[in-house]
C-alpha cells in the first residue's frame, strides 16, 4: 500500500483513540453511535476498518444509558485493560467519569463500581478522561470539568490512579485553562505522551460544532507539569477537514501518528456525515511538535 486517504472511517466516529491488542491488530473505539455505547471498529493496517461489537454493552449501574462519550483505553499492568468513559451522573444531568475492565482492548468492558470515578456537580460535571501510565510506572488521569457548561472555569486537570486504577489518590490538580484566543469559551480532550523525558499535553480548544475547533499542545517536566502552552494550536482546519480536534496517540514502529475527528469541509453539524476519523503523523523534536496537517491523499503508510 503506498499511503491511504484521509478520512480513514467515513462514518460519525467522535472522539477517537487507537489502540493495538495482542495479536497486532489495531483496534479503534470512540462515542457512542450505531447503536452501542462505545463504537469499535477492527484493522489489519490502521487505515482499512471494519465494525465491532459494543465495548461497554452496560454502563456502570450508578448512571443510566443514553449519554456515553469520550471513551479511553489503556493496557494496564496486569495485561488487562482500563476503559474510562463519560457517561450520566447520579444526578443524570450532570455528568461524571467511570471506570470499567476488560481482558481485551476491544471488550466487552463491565463497570462494578458502586458509583463514578470522578463527578464534580458543583463544577458542571465531569468528561473527557485520558488514562496515561508515565516512564516510572505511575498511572494518572487527566480529564476536564465542564465549567463551560454552568458559566464556571473550565479546567484540564489530573490526579494519580490508584494501583489497580480503579480509584483516585491525592488530590486533583488543575494543569490549564482556555486563556489563549483562538480557544474562545473553553479547553477540552486532554492526550498526554512522554518522549525522552517531555511530557507532552494535548487538548482541543473553542467548540467542536465550529471550523474553529483545533488542537492545542502544552509542554511539561513531570505529568502535574507546570505546562507552558504554544501560543496557537497545531492542527487545524484546511480544505480537507474542519474543526479537527479530540486527538489521541499512537506510536506505530518508530513513527508518531494522531488520530483525531473532524467534519467535511461545509458539513459542519452534519449528523448524516458526522465527524469522521483522520489520521495524520506527528514529530517530536525536543520540545516542540509538528503535526502533519489533513491529508486527503496521505503518501505515507502506518506499518513499516
Amino acid at each position: 500500500m503506498n499511503g491511504f486517504t484521509n478520512p480513514v472511517y467515513p462514518f460519525d466516529f467522535p472522539d477517537p483513540q487507537v489502540l493495538v491488542n495482542g495479536k497486532g491488530k489495531f483496534i479503534a473505539i470512540a462515542t457512542n453511535g450505531n447503536g452501542m455505547n462505545v463504537q469499535v471498529l477492527r484493522s489489519d493496517d490502521m487505515v482499512t476498518w471494519e465494525q465491532g461489537s459494543d465495548a461497554l454493552p452496560k454502563v456502570g449501574a450508578w448512571s443510566s444509558p443514553g449519554k456515553v462519550w469520550a471513551p479511553e483505553a489503556i493496557k494496564w499492568t496486569d495485561g488487562t485493560y482500563r476503559l474510562y468513559y463519560t457517561t450520566r451522573g447520579p444526578d443524570p444531568e450532570v455528568q461524571a467519569i467511570g471506570v470499567a475492565v476488560s481482558d481485551r482492548p476491544e471488550g466487552p468492558y463491565v463497570d462494578e463500581q458502586k458509583g463514578p470515578l470522578v463527578y464534580e456537580p458543583k463544577e458542571g460535571g465531569s468528561i473527557d478522561a485520558s488514562p496515561f501510565i508515565d516512564s516510572k510506572g505511575r498511572a494518572w488521569l487527566y480529564w476536564k470539568n465542564d465549567g463551560n457548561a454552568i458559566g464556571v472555569t473550565s479546567w484540564i486537570r489530573v490526579q494519580q490512579l490508584s494501583e489497580d486504577g480503579k480509584s483516585l489518590v491525592g488530590k486533583p490538580t488543575n494543569l490549564i485553562k482556555n486563556d489563549l484566543p483562538w480557544e474562545d469559551m473553553l479547553v477540552e480532550g486532554p492526550a498526554i505522551v512522554e518522549v525522552d523525558g517531555v511530557f507532552h499535553l494535548f487538548y482541543s480548544g473553542n467548540g467542536f460544532w465550529t471550523d474553529k475547533y483545533a488542537v492545542g499542545h502544552a509542554v511539561g517536566d513531570s505529568p502535574t507539569g507546570p505546562f507552558t502552552k504554544d501560543a496557537e494550536p497545531v492542527l487545524v482546519t484546511n480544505d480537507v477537514a474542519a474543526g479537527p480536534g479530540h486527538n489521541q496517540l499512537i506510536k506505530v514502529g518508530e513513527q508518531w501518528w494522531t488520530v483525531y475527528h473532524a467534519w467535511l469541509p461545509g458539513g459542519i453539524g452534519d449528523s448524516m456525515t458526522g465527524r469522521q476519523m483522520f489520521l495524520s503523523r506527528v514529530e517530536f523534536n525536543g520540545r516542540t511538535v509538528t503535526i502533519e496537517p489533513p491529508l486527503a491523499a496521505n503518501p505515507h503508510k502506518p506499518l513499516p
